[in-house]
């Protein structure tokens, strides 16, 4: 696989107030490994978004990251977010705009995430081959080899953003970004413009408007860099080997109170929030205790982790990771 040219990159968290002390959870996990030297680390916000408390940060930690606020409402035009999508939803949308212009590459990474391993710093190289971005591959998409109400549901979906059966659909979780070709293509302009005008057809918000856009001219990354919603269940953490875990469903492992998902992962949450500004942000943990152990495999779970493993190991993911085992 040849590499692109070394490109300057920013890695950047776009968080409202609500998501601003996880989005600094999420930077300390990123700035800890050790290919953090080959990228520049910003959150990017609105100044009423900025924690009480942000300045009494951890120096070593804070003086690595670069707080840039932007007045949005001249890009997004106060589009309001919908449901459980806040406004600043738009904001990876506009990162071009925003960003000095010595950042030919931008990775847009998720404030529910958590960086396991290094990995993050190979997104500063990889040859995208003339897409806009390179993603991983969303659960509407992957949730086809399972079946059930649930595929049709997410099949019905993309039909409606003019979607083949077999065309992929990206998570906007984890976003690289060739910013020359981005801006070319006016993405942020357009998705925001179809979001306004058709706001029923876009459930999952700007993830969707892009997917409908892009249809399928994406790079695909490996699962490993957006670790997500049922890979939590299919015991596939050992053979994938994740960089990012993708916490995309609710409720998140800080919401301690109701979290049902691992121990493990709201431990790390806990433990870093303890030594933080904000040391009693989290909800006190249910009486019982967290769940400690891993999820059940189930046949049902085994069977739905066969047939996506052997869909991986049919991909080319511009990563270069090859899903372990048979040839198909």
């Amino acid at each position: 696989m040849t590499t692109a040219p070394f490109v300057k990159t920013a890695v950047c968290l776009t968080p409202d107030l609500a998501f601003f002390r996880q989005a600094a959870f999420t930077a300390s996990t990123i700035l800890a490994q050790a290919d953090a030297g080959a990228f520049d680390l910003f959150i990017i916000c609105e100044e009423a978004d900025v924690a009480p408390g942000f300045a009494q940060l951890d120096p070593a930690l804070r003086a690595r990251i670069n707080l840039l606020c932007v007045d949005f409402s001249s890009f997004d035009r106060d589009t309001p977010g919908r449901g459980r999508f806040s406004r600043a939803v738009f904001r990876r949308l506009f990162l071009d705009r925003v960003l000095p212009e010595s950042y030919a590459r931008i990775v847009s990474v998720d404030s529910d995430m958590l960086i396991r391993r290094p990995g993050l710093g190979r997104l500063a190289e990889i040859d995208l081959g003339g897409a806009p971005i390179a993603a991983a591959y969303d659960m509407l998409f992957l949730m086809d080899f399972n079946g059930g109400a649930l595929a049709r549901s997410f099949q019905r979906h993309r039909r409606t953003l003019g979607l083949g059966e077999k065309t992929p659909y990206f998570n906007a979780g984890l976003m690289a970004i060739d910013r020359a070709r981005w801006s070319a293509l006016e993405l942020g302009e357009r998705a925001l413009a179809a979001l306004r005008a058709v706001p029923g057809r876009y459930p999952f918000m700007e993830q969707s408007a892009l997917n409908e856009l892009i249809a399928g001219g994406f790079a695909p990354l490996s699962p490993r860099y957006n670790f997500m919603g049922d890979f939590f269940l299919l015991d596939l953490e050992a053979p994938i080997d994740p960089i990012a875990l993708h916490f995309v469903n609710h409720p998140k492992p800080w919401n301690l109170d109701v979290w049902r998902g691992e121990a493990r992962f709201a431990r790390d949450y806990q433990a870093w929030f303890a030594a933080s500004p904000w040391p009693d942000y989290l909800a006190q943990p249910p009486a019982k205790g967290l769940r400690p152990g891993r999820p059940r495999k189930t046949p049902a779970r085994r069977a739905f982790a066969e047939r996506m493993m052997a869909f991986f190991r049919t991909c080319a993911f511009a990563d270069g990771w090859r899903a372990p085992g048979p040839a198909p």
